[in-house]
């Protein structure tokens, strides 16, 4: 954490207008305000307007969670147990499902079917603008975890995931939008089915996303 100093600056990619794409390095970034001031108003929003969440703020939440901020070694945001790497992003929106390629910062579409409503029981996940899905990759984290056991595997997966959330959450403070991580009540094996996941991948949280209300 030592690239963690009194400001909190994280840039990000700007958004192209099709398919929420960018491309290089970006002036765009997250909003400027001290790191204290993002632990300070961190906390979990489960009511949220209708307005969707802009496309290049977004991208930006998306690379504060997953993405390269170092291009020269590949490094991401966000450690990894074993440097794994095995964190995949997935966005749920009215518009469809998109995968977040996070050496990129894009977003590949992969669908045009709203899957908020099957992702969990919880009403207010559905109304959410953007819900963010994640995957643990299981090849590339039983890759790096060569040996380990399901339980390791699995709580490896878990935390990994929970730490590109709290980037999340951070980043949701610096953009003036709600969010909150959810376990229990997320619909693993109906997620699993939407994405056409690969056997021994894993779903671990899902991260509702928009303004607060």
């Amino acid at each position: 954490m030592k690239d963690l100093n009194r400001r909190l600056f994280l840039t990000a990619s700007a958004a192209a207008p099709v398919a929420l794409a960018a491309s290089g390095p970006a002036s765009a970034a997250l909003g400027d305000i001290s790191l204290k001031a993002a632990l300070e108003g961190r906390k979990s929003s489960r009511r949220f307007a209708t307005t969707p969440v802009p496309e290049d703020a977004l991208l930006r939440l998306l690379w504060a969670a997953n993405g390269v901020n170092r291009p020269e070694s590949g490094g991401l945001t966000s450690p990894s147990w074993r440097s794994a790497n095995d964190t995949v992003i997935y966005i749920a929106t009215a518009d469809g499902l998109f995968r977040h390629v996070n050496d990129k910062n894009t977003l590949e579409k992969i669908s045009d079917t709203d899957i908020r409503a099957a992702s969990s029981d919880s009403a207010f996940v559905a109304r959410a603008p953007a819900l963010l899905i994640f995957v643990s990759d299981g090849e590339a984290l039983r890759k790096a975890a060569e040996g380990a056991d399901e339980q390791a595997l699995a709580v490896g997966a878990h935390v990994n995931a929970a730490i590109a959330a709290q980037n999340v959450y951070l980043a949701c403070v610096a953009e003036g939008l709600g969010t909150c991580l959810i376990g229990g009540a997320a619909n693993r094996e109906a997620i699993a089915t939407e994405l056409k996941l690969p056997e021994g991948s894993i779903v671990t949280y899902i991260q509702p996303v928009g303004t607060a209300r």
